[in-house]
């Protein structure tokens, strides 16, 4: 959406700059240029700090619950990435305590980086809330979150009646 807003705002001062004279243009030109560097100098720096080589094919999240395993694919975002990365060097334990009668929500040990967008979930839709609490639904919301990961294979149900009622523990690996 930036990026959209940007070009377009690149277009009508372009074409205001048309209509002034030469003068103005280069004058325009140098300091969209230097917006747009800034623009990709952020994303490099984003993408400087993400695991080299890793794919989201290959980022699959392991979820230890009442004596249950269940994997999650990883989703493709920053978010998902650093967590990864986090739990290569050690499993980490997150309690969850019920919230709303849809999902369980706890404490990660650290913040990750938010990409906050306004969605519906899903039952085993697994999303970073707040930059530094996890968040697992066995039903539906709608709020702004950062997509960590889905656990597939499980119902909505089948996930209500693993987690139970009340607080639970999670180990969380990779």
């Amino acid at each position: 959406m930036k990026k959209l807003l940007l070009i377009l705002a690149i277009c009508g001062c372009a074409s205001l700059f048309t209509a002034c004279g030469s003068s103005g243009s280069s004058a325009s030109s140098q300091q969209n240029t230097g917006a747009g560097a800034a623009d990709n100098t952020a994303e490099s720096s984003v993408a400087e700090t993400l695991p080299s080589g890793e794919r989201n094919d290959d980022m699959k999240l392991k979820i230890s619950v009442n004596g249950k395993e269940l994997t999650a694919e990883l989703a493709d975002s920053t978010a998902a990435r650093e967590l990864a990365e986090k739990l290569k060097a050690e499993p980490v334990t997150v309690s969850l305590h019920e919230y709303g009668g849809f999902e369980k929500v706890g404490s990660l040990p650290w913040a990750l980086t938010r990409s906050d967008e306004s969605v519906t979930t899903e039952a085993g839709d697994i999303m970073l809330y707040q930059g530094d609490q996890m968040t697992i639904f066995y039903d539906s919301n709608s709020w702004s979150y950062t997509k960590l990961g889905h656990i597939a294979g499980i119902s909505g149900d089948e996930l209500e009646e693993l987690f139970g009622e009340g607080n639970i523990t999670v180990t969380l690996s990779y």
